[in-house]
């Protein structure tokens, strides 16, 4: 499967575009502005729905425009046309999202997963030393965007989470009961143990990758996952603190995990704390070939890569370790050096 044709409408800085694209390796080239990223966010947008740039999709439409599209042919053995339409409505400040499939409307559950994508970019070094709400959005990201009943759940944990919390400060101000938390207090608990179940699959799949690669730097990398795994027990025990405090202690909104290398001759091997700046480029690079993998293992189709100006974080061994994990790939470079070029003499250029 592989992305042929993508034909954008009022997308970002894009009004009308229509880029082919060669199975295999492709390279947009452009000075800063000119629109690469954005090509790559439309990609992502037409796979999930969404924007691993913002959080606010009203900024993928064109200024003074009322709606974005974005069209895809996927080759396939039954070529197939995506499309995901992003429309302002005029009397309300809401969007209204419409995904088709051979311009036939469909649910979001059903459109979710046609299309898979892996996006590298260069602040993903922040995954090692940025905060744990960052490293909590990259594992909802591998599956928001290929699993309905992970979105669902996630979605449902976070308004039972609203509820309870502005809950709790009833209850404190004596304006509700205690026994109005059974309700909230199941929801949690049960899209809890969905989540967990899905990021804990992850991460073991990830360290296995790690544990067989045959680069030995990658080798020694594993992901130290930190659940915060939520009972009815561990809401007994925490009641009065949270009554205080207005908040929800425990939950997937508290997990965590941690990049370790095993070359780290101490107690604490934690790449944000240990590790140079090489050493947490290279992890980084390593948690996105795991997600790859784990992608292909679990649904038996590769990924497109999109990758965004990524050469100039890497090191020359590492710039060889990525263009050869691509050869078996549909992937789509940007840069803004023409030299680029040397690393990928196969690729398709795509001047902007």
């Amino acid at each position: 499967m592989h992305l042929s044709r993508l034909s954008l409408q009022n997308f970002r800085s894009h009004q009308n575009k229509i880029i082919d694209f060669d199975p295999r390796i492709n390279l947009i080239i452009g000075q800063n502005g000119s629109g690469k990223t954005n090509i790559l966010e439309s990609i992502y947008f037409l796979a999930s729905g969404k924007s691993f740039r913002s959080s606010s999709l009203s900024q993928l439409i064109n200024w003074n425009s009322p709606f974005t599209s974005v069209v895809g042919t996927i080759n396939s053995r039954d070529p197939v046309e995506l499309e995901v339409q992003l429309i302002k409505d005029p009397l309300k400040t809401s969007l209204s999202r419409k995904f088709l499939i051979n311009k036939v409307i469909k649910t979001r559950p059903k459109y979710l997963g046609t299309l898979k994508t892996v996006i590298f970019e260069p602040e993903d070094i922040r995954l090692v030393t940025g905060s744990p709400s960052r490293r909590r959005d990259f594992l909802d990201s591998v599956f928001t965007t290929t699993e309905w009943r992970y979105a669902s759940a996630l979605s449902q944990f976070h308004r039972a989470l609203k509820h309870r919390n502005e809950l709790l400060d009833m209850i404190r101000e004596g304006k509700s009961a205690k026994a109005e938390l059974f309700y909230w207090d199941q929801s949690l608990i049960k899209n809890d143990n969905i989540i967990h179940d899905f990021r804990q699959k992850f991460i073991r799949s990830a360290n296995t990758y790690f544990a067989n690669h045959s680069d030995p730097e990658i080798k020694t990398i594993s992901l130290n996952y930190r659940p915060s795994v939520l009972t009815q027990s561990k809401l007994d025990q925490n009641y009065n603190f949270e009554l205080a405090c207005g908040y929800t202690q425990t939950g997937i909104h508290r997990d965590d995990f941690a990049f370790d290398n095993s070359i780290f001759d101490a107690s604490d091997t934690n790449l944000a704390f240990w590790g140079s700046r090489g050493q947490q480029r290279l992890a980084v690079l390593a948690l996105r070939l795991g997600q790859i993998n784990y992608l292909e293992e679990e649904y038996s189709q590769k990924p497109i890569l999109l990758l965004d100006d990524i050469f100039s974080e890497l090191d020359e061994n590492h710039r060889h370790l990525v263009v050869n994990v691509c050869q078996n790939y549909q992937t789509i470079f940007t840069s803004a050096e023409d030299q680029v070029y040397l690393n990928l003499p196969t690729a398709q250029i795509i001047n902007l």
